[in-house]
């Protein structure tokens, strides 16, 4: 006989955009819908273990105006892992299984969830298997920046054997992009990462094979140019994962005619709507802009990362990585339940060197 489903949770939840700090409450009774009414798909209901934080979560909390949710009150974070309580319409999952679930953000809007809550009822198409072997643990914050990172790769047209430059390669997208990349250009290719002087060891121990600090570079582009801009030196295609616009504009000197800036955003100066609004012109005119140098464009392809919805292949892939090794979640720190907003401080600095976990629920480690 089975057990009734809970009517309420527990869950951060916020009801208008300001910062975490602000925006954030914590309530003992955020209502849940289970099962679903009229749905003929397999839908869950998860206990969630982690939860990670993701630079989209600050961006809803701070910037996206609350009337695009079809809720009173919502719940952050995109990128969560947990076990199954429950399975409506049950196909591909039971009871028991351990899931890594990423809902989009269409559906977060529209139905409020998000991994900040104790118990979540989510389609069975946003989840994907934990690999056998795995904690819990190991899966939260895998796929936002996991599926980032692959999508970045497969965009640019990264192939064996490439030199490519990773930027922003200690941060959540970064640190997936090296393993990525490395697994894709094999031992013959070349991988050079920036990132801070601190972080040499952690990018060089997932792939790389140079380490470029920015600290040490009033002039970072100037210094890209000289130490990559010559014959047989450039690379191939650039993936930043961290959206450094003034390396776009000059990469002229140390990436390849024909190479691919794929960059996973454009970082912006903090999360306030105008500038996120900003961001949107200029990348807009990084992709129309003429690539000719003599026009005034920087003589190179600009592509942006539109993640969407990834779709079960890629969820399943990233997972199948993180199960073989050839891919790994770097943390750069785990939170209590209690220290949710203390995650989202580190997070909102702008130097985590890899992803910011939220433990949610008991056990998973």
């Amino acid at each position: 006989m089975s057990t009734s489903p809970p009517k309420t949770t527990e869950a951060w939840t916020y009801t208008s955009p300001s910062t975490p700090r602000t925006a954030l409450t914590l309530t003992t009774s955020h209502p849940l819908t289970f099962p679903p009414s009229n749905s003929s798909e397999e839908t869950l209901l998860i206990s969630v273990s982690h939860a990670a934080l993701n630079p989209g979560d600050i961006v809803s909390l701070t910037a996206m105006p609350f009337f695009l949710h079809s809720t009173p009150s919502a719940v952050p974070a995109f990128d969560f892992c947990g076990t199954v309580l429950q399975s409506h319409n049950q196909a591909r999952f039971s009871p028991g299984d351990n899931v890594i679930c990423f809902p989009p953000l269409p559906h977060m809007l529209k139905t409020g969830i998000g991994g900040l809550q104790k118990i979540v009822p989510i389609p069975a198409k946003y989840c994907v298997r934990l690999p056998q072997g795995k904690k819990l643990i190991d899966g939260a914050g895998l796929m936002l920046a996991g599926c980032t990172a692959l999508l970045q790769v497969r965009q640019a047209g990264v192939k064996k054997g490439d030199r490519i430059l990773v930027v922003g390669a200690s941060g959540g997208v970064g640190s997936a992009a090296v393993q990525i990349v490395r697994d894709v250009v094999g031992l013959g290719g070349y991988i050079a990462g920036v990132c801070s002087g601190r972080n040499e060891g952690l990018v060089r121990s997932l792939g790389a094979d140079e380490v470029v600090d920015y600290t040490l570079h009033k002039d970072l582009p100037g210094y890209l140019t000289e130490r990559f801009g010559g014959e047989g030196r450039r690379f191939d295609h650039v993936i930043d994962g961290y959206g450094n616009q003034e390396l776009y504009k000059s990469c002229a000197g140390f990436l390849k005619e024909g190479g691919v800036y794929d960059a996973a955003s454009i970082h912006y100066a903090s999360y306030r709507l105008w500038d996120l609004l900003g961001s949107v012109v200029t990348i807009g005119l990084n992709i129309l802009w003429p690539r000719a140098q003599w026009l005034g464009g920087t003589g190179r392809r600009f592509k942006i990362c539109s993640l969407g919805d990834p779709g079960l292949e890629m969820m399943e892939l990233l997972a199948g990585m993180l199960g073989d090794g050839r891919v790994r979640v770097v943390r750069d720190s785990v939170w209590g339940w209690g220290e949710v907003k203390e995650g989202f401080d580190v997070l909102m600095g702008g130097h985590a060197a890899g992803k910011v976990v939220i433990r949610v629920g008991e056990g998973g480690e």
